[in-house]
């Protein structure tokens, strides 16, 4: 590019030199008269002057320009200088946020409030100062004056929606997640947050629109997607059973747990819902089929209790064929033995029930497995003795399956579809402790077999 810019003025300077050399070879004289006046000169001599006539035009025009537009050309930088201080401030102002120093940063935020005039900047920086500094009040007001420009309300809604949460207002941070999921339907986290929401509230309808929402835009995984609206089927269909309470008509609630069925057979509390309402509509049949397909999915000792019940058999030891034949549809489990042995127990058999407590427990039998061994001990008429023992190693045994939440591990009686201790929804399994994530609990497991079975 140098060598160029060389060339060019090299060539300048020739064809100057050229002229010049044509002019004074040309001598020829110019006469001008004007007014009584004569002047005469060399066309040389002329050209120059012409020459240096503009330059002192051109010269004077620049001049009258630099005068007229000072004044703008101070107060624009000025202004420059303004917005640079502001823009430093506004960075140390996030740093601070960043270092949890919420003094410094709220120093920072009022700074870049006064030299910037751009407040949607300058928002952001002031509520999470507020936050920082404990000023809930200061934080909101932030927020909410982010809803009024399109390109930060979106940010305000999440700030408002934390700010409801740690108040313990959820009425009004399901009302900000509702505005957030219009803004941006697309956005995971909304779709999540305003989920969980409206399950924690007990609007099913309207949860598994947005599960359907999430699903179709990708946000929410087909077998997860599957899992949580047969959940969400089980809590409608408990829903449909209250509103039809004095009737006693379960149509619309065994609909509804069919189709959940239909999504989700692997989960228990599907499985028991819907034999649940087959038992309560007379068809005992097909829900002795439901458990069977229910138990060599996913054993619980509630399913086995309503198999018992769907047969309606009375007899203790007719009760074991009966226990038998459910279990014979996933023997290996060690539900499928405790269930025998609870049966043998009933009927009183002391040595069938000693024979699938072992099987069940093995080299070490959990809590259940050493209670019910200690029952068999003592109802058999065996020396307190063994009962003691019995009870003495149920108290240092592994844990028993239980229903545990599967985001915070919080451990719960009976299923149900919202955890009391995190409010996530669908996260309860039936799984022994420090399982989850290493050896798959059966619930889980079998969610996995059925989701590759649907792919084949």
């Amino acid at each position: 590019m140098t060598t160029l810019r060389v060339i060019i003025w090299f060539a300048v300077a020739a064809v100057a030199m050229l002229l010049a050399v044509w002019l004074a070879e040309r001598p020829g004289t110019v006469t001008a008269e004007w007014q009584g006046w004569r002047l005469d000169s060399s066309v040389g001599v002329l050209l120059v002057a012409v020459v240096v006539l503009i330059g002192v035009c051109i010269g004077g025009w620049l001049l009258y320009r630099w005068i007229i537009g000072a004044p703008f050309a101070l107060l624009e930088g000025w202004g420059e200088s303004r917005k640079k201080r502001g823009y430093r401030a506004l960075t140390q102002g996030l740093a601070a946020v960043a270092a949890g120093d919420g003094i410094e940063a709220q120093k920072h935020a009022r700074k870049a409030e006064q030299l910037l005039a751009e407040p949607p900047i300058t928002l952001l920086l002031s509520a999470q100062a507020a936050q920082l500094a404990g000023d809930r009040d200061g934080a909101s007001r932030a927020f909410t004056a982010m809803l009024e420009d399109e390109h930060t309300a979106f940010l305000g809604l999440r700030g408002l929606i934390g700010q409801a949460l740690r108040e313990g207002d959820p009425s009004k941070a399901l009302a900000y997640a509702e505005r957030a999921f219009k803004l941006k339907p697309q956005t995971p986290w909304v779709v999540h947050s305003l989920f969980d929401m409206q399950a924690q509230v007990g609007q099913w309808k309207a949860a598994q629109e947005t599960l359907e929402t999430g699903q179709r835009r990708k946000v929410v995984t087909a077998d997860k997607g599957r899992t949580l609206k047969a959940l969400l089927l089980v809590e409608r269909s408990r829903a449909a059973e209250r509103a039809n309470e004095q009737t006693g008509n379960v149509a619309d609630a065994l609909v509804l747990a069919r189709e959940a069925f239909a999504l989700a057979p692997e989960r228990i509390a599907v499985t028991q819902r819907f034999a649940g309402l087959q038992i309560k509509a007379g068809d005992a049949r097909r829900a002795q089929k439901t458990l069977e397909r229910g138990w060599a999915l996913a054993p619980h000792p509630d399913l086995a209790m309503l198999y018992l019940e769907a047969s309606g058999e009375s007899d203790p030891l007719k009760r074991i064929g009966v226990i038998r034949r459910l279990v014979s549809h996933n023997e290996n489990d060690i539900e499928s033995q405790l269930a025998l042995a609870q049966a043998s127990l009933d009927a009183g058999l002391w040595g069938e029930a000693r024979r699938h407590l072992e099987v069940a427990g093995g080299n070490s039998p959990p809590v259940r497995a050493c209670r019910l061994m200690a029952e068999v001990e003592e109802r058999s008429g065996a020396e307190q003795a063994k009962v003691h023992d019995w009870l003495a190693r149920a108290a240092d045994a592994p844990a028993d399956r239980a229903w545990r939440c599967t985001a915070c591990s919080a451990q719960h009686e009976t299923w149900r579809s919202v955890c009391e201790s995190c409010g996530a929804f669908g996260t309860l399994q039936w799984r022994a402790p420090g399982t989850f994530g290493h050896v798959l609990p059966p619930e889980t497991r079998a969610e996995l077999e059925f989701a590759n079975n649907e792919k084949k």
